[in-house]
């Protein structure tokens, strides 16, 4: 089957361009749907393993940058009218019967939404597992799928500095290993057979630092997940915006079917692999040298592979990545690693150090959307109270943050000193 459009991400994007939607947030929606799509079913075979598509975007921008409207159009318009309800079959009254229109009635796509345990997520897998015939043979072992796309639309209604065990699932889960144990207090044991985890999600900044869990970086997960920073402007919104065209929506969900019925190993293009592996033999250069991405560097080979499976499905069915799927997936992630660094501001730091970043981040973000230079004291301290329970703390609280250099206090006002936060 042909596709409607030369490339689903880019289709996607221009499907929304002139809206208040930043690009980069348009890019990586419609790239998660496309990732979600491939699930387990398409990999890059390495040497010792396999790397798959799936990915763990976190979108993050300051309050009223559209970052949950990304969103809209690859996924609730489009990826969830692939899907059916998690354990229904096709005898099921709640079984998705439009799956027909799009070729996907044997092998439908699943997602889940914002408030979900790692508990629940891991029952639900089980409850999709299907033995996919098509990769499967009397000479082959037996392919298990369990793909899931999960979408949280506030980083915090799943992710909480306190859940160690969610860090350990979440790990195995990007890493798409033959099958995940999971025990449960009420319910025993539960095996996944074929796990794969496809995870985008919504933040603010202070969102984000605030539920990373503590020791992110030592177990593994910091290092797998993509932080996407938008720290521009506010787009301004526009009464002459077209609406995206129900055409439009149809035609992508075509594209993005095409995309799910893919399966088997990728593979490079003769003239890309030359240069994809000199690339990777040099570091990809240019490698980031801030330590706030020294456990991402570690990662970051299998980070640009599962971009270029993403982009090359994208764009062809051919299960091949060409050169130009290399070199714009090395233009996304130069782009997005330059702003890496802002995410994880704050990241790590002691108490007073994160409640002062926050603050910081809180007051320049209002002042921007508002026009303002500076802020009452008061106002300053109704929001600190919310991070300060103890009133007593306050006025040493704000010393510290001007003693170093945060904000400078003039009278009963509060104005942000333009620290890179």
């Amino acid at each position: 089957m042909s596709r409607n459009y030369a490339d689903f991400v880019q289709a996607s994007a221009d499907a929304i361009k002139g809206s208040p939607i930043p690009k980069p947030f348009a890019q990586w929606s419609a790239l998660s749907a496309v990732a979600g799509a491939l699930g387990r079913r398409v990999w890059y075979p390495m040497a010792n393993y396999d790397i798959r598509a799936n990915l763990f975007v976190v979108l993050i921008a300051p309050p009223g940058r559209n970052k949950s409207v990304s969103l809209i159009l690859p996924f609730t318009k489009v990826f969830s009218k692939l899907t059916t309800p998690v354990g229904t079959t096709e005898d099921d009254q709640n079984f998705n019967s439009g799956l027909d229109q799009y070729g996907l009635r044997n092998y439908p796509l699943y997602s889940v939404q914002d408030r979900i345990t790692p508990e629940k997520l891991a029952v639900d897998m089980t409850r999709i597992t299907r033995l996919d015939l098509r990769l499967s043979s009397p000479i082959m072992e037996e392919f298990y799928d369990s793909s899931v796309t999960l979408i949280t639309s506030e980083f915090g209604t799943f992710m909480g500095r306190h859940e160690r065990y969610l860090q350990m699932f979440m790990t195995d889960m990007w890493d798409s290993k033959a099958e995940y144990s999971h025990k449960t207090k009420t319910s025993g044991e539960y095996l996944i057979k074929g796990p794969c985890l496809n995870w985008l999600a919504c933040a603010t900044p202070e969102q984000f630092v605030d539920n990373l869990p503590e020791d992110a970086r030592s177990q593994g997960l910091l290092s797998r997940i993509l932080p996407i920073y938008y720290d521009g402007d506010r787009i301004p919104q526009s009464l002459i915006q077209e609406r995206v065209s129900d055409n439009t929506v149809n035609n992508l969900r075509e594209d993005l079917a095409d995309i799910a019925k893919m399966y088997g190993p990728m593979t490079f293009d003769e003239d890309a692999f030359k240069i994809v592996d000199e690339d990777i033999k040099a570091g990809i250069p240019p490698e980031p040298t801030d330590n706030h991405l020294s456990e991402y560097v570690q990662r970051r080979v299998s980070h640009f592979i599962k971009i270029a499976i993403a982009v090359s499905a994208s764009r062809r069915s051919t299960r091949k990545i060409m050169l130009e799927d290399w070199e714009f997936t090395k233009e996304l992630m130069f782009a997005a690693e330059k702003q890496m660094p802002k995410a994880l501001e704050g990241f790590g730091m002691g108490r007073t150090g994160r409640i002062a970043h926050d603050m910081v981040t809180w007051l320049n973000g209002t002042l921007f959307n508002n026009g303002r230079s500076h802020m009452l004291m008061k106002l300053f301290k109704r929001e600190l109270l919310r991070k300060v329970p103890n009133p007593g703390e306050l006025e040493q609280t704000i010393r510290a943050m001007e003693d170093s250099g945060y904000i400078k206090v003039e009278g009963n006002v509060v104005f942000p000193c333009r620290k890179d936060v």
